[in-house]
């Protein structure tokens, strides 16, 4: 445990109880602590952020000489296992202005209850200004994807689209109007979500991408990519696959089946990918790939419904997962795994589980990939 640490207990994780019982509450559990002696519950109010660790165990040894330095360390590394402490030590001074605090203050309070005494919730937030994103497509989940980056205190958004607005898209694309029919997306989408984060940098590449080489050209210097184009609905996923796996940048994806929101995660040298998946398909669902071949040789789509609250819900979980990559606050949730919500019941399930093949073409041994890196 670093010695110039101030732990502090999280507000987050108040105490209660009486007796010889402790509870420290957070998040919807409750962690239940044996103190016969009281020294538990006086450790715990000696965590104010004013003391290092030593400093605490000279506090406490006057009321509880019993004690030992050791002992007070090895408790405050368990409860700092266990989430319940920030170092209050860890400042801002370097990493974000007045402005960032203010405006991302409850971001920020949110990574600090992911923070551990090593870390500086500071940081994850200026993680996210400072990462370059690419959003492919500016449809119903892409518009709320734009804004949300923009909300969130995302830096750099490189925004990938060629279409125009049409009057079936505002059930759930938020960033057009009614006067905005007729018009190209783009430059819609980017003055509004400007006029929304003044500070955040969008470079807006009108294309339709065609190909791998498309994707590369428009992925490259990102550090995350967002794939929720539609269009060409069979080709554009291997693509995406097979860009990302070369440029060694990871990506997230999702969307909508009718009553179902979807997504899933690759991370380049670490999990499997969109073609390992198919060819474990291949070898162990006949009927699933059967279907899925002729779907693809009919060119057989979706039926084109796309409900809003199905809408959000998914931008929610892409959104998620890219804070998670960007700030390695968590690990991602949806790697090798299709993760998929119903409307019906709101059941979140594991629908497709599949790992990473080491003879791969796209992301094998013998592919080369390039491992995932932030910055």
């Amino acid at each position: 445990m670093d010695k110039d640490a101030l732990p502090l207990l999280k507000h987050t994780n108040p105490v209660y109880g009486s007796g010889a019982r402790v509870l420290i509450n957070g998040f919807g559990e409750v962690t239940a602590v044996d103190d016969p002696s009281g020294a538990v519950r006086r450790l715990l109010a000696l965590l104010d952020g004013t003391r290092s660790p030593v400093a605490v165990h000279e506090a406490l040894s006057a009321d509880h000489p019993e004690v030992t330095l050791d002992e007070t360390v090895a408790v405050l590394e368990q409860f700092d296992a266990a989430g319940f402490l920030l170092n209050a030590a860890a400042s801002p001074e370097g990493l974000l202005d007045e402005y960032e605090l203010s405006r991302w203050k409850r971001n920020i309070n949110f990574f600090g209850s992911y923070a551990r005494l090593a870390d500086n919730k500071y940081e994850m937030q200026a993680k996210l200004r400072d990462c370059r994103v690419a959003l492919l497509g500016l449809g119903g989940l892409g518009c709320h994807l734009l804004l949300d980056m923009a909300g969130l205190g995302i830096g750099n958004v490189r925004v990938v689209e060629f279409d125009r607005v049409e009057l079936s898209n505002l059930n759930r694309q938020i960033l057009y109007r009614e006067a905005d029919l007729g018009q190209s997306k783009l430059p819609l989408a980017v003055e509004r979500v400007k006029e929304f984060n003044s500070r955040m940098h969008v470079d807006p590449v009108d294309m339709r991408i065609s190909s791998v080489q498309d994707v590369i050209d428009v992925i490259t210097g990102c550090d995350v990519v967002i794939c929720v184009a539609d269009r060409p609905k069979v080709e554009i996923m291997s693509w995406v696959n097979q860009a990302c796996a070369q440029t060694g940048i990871p990506f997230t994806t999702g969307g909508l089946d009718t009553q179902r929101a979807f997504y899933y995660t690759v991370v380049p040298g670490a999990t499997g990918c969109v073609q390992c998946w198919r060819r474990q398909v291949s070898e162990t669902d006949p009927v699933s790939d059967g279907l899925l071949n002729e779907k693809t040789e009919r060119r057989i789509g979706g039926d084109n419904a796309a409900f809003v609250p199905l809408v959000t819900m998914t931008t929610g979980f892409l959104l998620g997962e890219l804070t998670r990559l960007v700030t390695k606050m968590a690990p991602a949730v949806a790697t090798n795994r299709l993760m998929e919500l119903r409307f019906q019941d709101y059941a979140m399930t594991e629908a497709e589980h599949w790992t990473r093949a080491a003879d791969c073409p796209v992301c094998g041994e013998a592919a080369h990939v390039h491992p995932f890196t932030i910055g």
